[in-house]
């Protein structure tokens, strides 16, 4: 039954679409590429290292020669060498709407290969874009990737750079359609001096208004480089880990946020803005990390807060009362866990928690002083004598704000 139903769903999409099965040509000589018959056109798998290696001009009349026979809906080009296949020049869809395009390369994780684009290899003579929905690039050393390449691309959706060398992607045009960017890099290429992306540039007044993740992770971007996650308010994951980062991005117009991992590599006191106000009620889960031998305080904390967990893994020497009890008083249900590790400055300055506001204890997760002792059985006799400045402020902001209540009542 269930298999009745799936093919009755497959054949109402075809019929919805009007796209129809196209049978295979023959694959032609001279070339190992090998063609399958899918729903939406045909699915080609390329290996260019073939026979000496084929070149991305001959792949080109080959896209062209199937593309005479019907829709191409998938083009997988791997087995990609320098000595044979090292620059993708202009319209090398050979004019086709590809959905989806991945070159694997066999670039031995070294700089010494290299792969080049054309800033009008996706593009054809009249400027029109042949990808429309996502690239691949897996494994390849395109050193600066400039993409001015993607302009017009309107309908991509979803740009992928795997464990690939691209030290620079530079100038990223407006992509109306764009809905995930990923340059994610998990090692050093033998040869480089330095790991992964190094600059991201966008054209000035670009926008992606579908962008809703970004992975970045693992790679040596500067504070710079991901200023642009600041205006993508239909983002809901980014994750920034193993970057040289200083500062936290402002998130404050990210109303859609729901999943955020950043790491500070550098020591800094910086300002932590999340979203506010929030598009939606789904719990934020947000985690800072320090690297190894960074010390990073936090100078402001804000944000709508409702059941949220944030993960504050930061080398912090202070938990200041002037930025973290106001968003655990109004707040409804947020959860801070600190770093176990991290050695907090107690004493006079950990009052207002402790002895002030007890209660907020259960919010906070794993605060330590530099003493070794925990917040939460930090002794009282210990802050008796500090000033109670901080609790009486509390105390007439309270009453300040049942006047406030009251007077609305009476006003109704």
């Amino acid at each position: 039954m269930a298999s009745s139903t799936a093919y009755l769903i497959v054949g109402f999409l075809v019929l919805a679409t009007g796209a129809h099965a196209q049978n295979c040509p023959s694959n032609p000589s001279g070339t190992r590429c090998f063609c399958y018959q899918e729903i939406f056109g045909y699915r080609i798998n390329c290996d260019v290292n073939y026979n000496g290696g084929t070149s991305p001009e001959v792949l080109r009349n080959t896209v062209a020669y199937y593309q005479s026979y019907g829709n191409i809906d998938t083009l997988y080009v791997y087995g990609i060498k320098q000595s044979f296949f090292n620059y993708v020049g202009d319209d090398f869809l050979a004019g086709g709407q590809i959905s989806n395009v991945t070159f694997q390369c066999d670039h031995s994780l070294s700089v010494n290969s290299m792969l080049a684009f054309s800033v009008g290899a996706f593009t054809d003579s009249q400027g029109r874009c042949g990808l429309t929905r996502e690239i691949n690039f897996s494994k390849c050393n395109l050193r600066q990737f400039y993409a001015s390449a993607f302009k017009n691309c309107n309908r991509l959706e979803k740009i992928t750079f795997m464990s690939s060398q691209v030290e620079g992607l530079i100038d990223i045009p407006t992509l109306e359609s764009l809905r995930n960017l990923t340059v994610f890099t998990p090692i050093v290429w033998a040869g480089a001096t330095q790991r992964g992306l190094s600059r991201l540039t966008v054209v000035p007044g670009s926008s992606f208004p579908l962008l809703n993740y970004v992975d970045l992770t693992g790679n040596s971007l500067q504070d710079e480089s991901v200023q642009f996650v600041s205006q993508l308010s239909n983002a809901e994951e980014i994750y920034l880990e193993g970057n040289n980062l200083a500062t936290v991005p402002n998130l404050t117009d990210c109303f859609n946020l729901r999943q955020l991992s950043i790491t500070l590599n550098s020591s800094s006191s910086s300002p932590i803005l999340l979203p506010k106000p929030r598009s939606q009620i789904r719990p934020l889960h947000a985690s800072f990390y320090s690297d190894s031998n960074a010390v990073n305080d936090v100078t402001a904390f804000d944000g709508m807060f409702l059941q949220d967990v944030v993960n504050l893994k930061l080398n912090m020497t202070m938990f200041a009362e002037e930025v973290f009890l106001d968003p655990l008083l109004e707040s409804s249900g947020l959860t801070i866990n600190l770093n176990p590790s991290a050695r907090i400055t107690c004493g006079c300055s950990i009052a207002w928690l402790v002895r002030d506001n007890p209660s907020l204890l259960s919010q906070v997760h794993s605060g330590t002083c530099a003493d070794g002792r925990p917040f939460e059985t930090y002794p009282l006799e210990d802050v008796s004598c500090c000033s109670t400045e901080p609790l009486m402020a509390l105390i007439r902001r309270q009453r300040k704000e049942i006047s406030e209540l009251k007077a609305l009542l009476v006003a109704n």
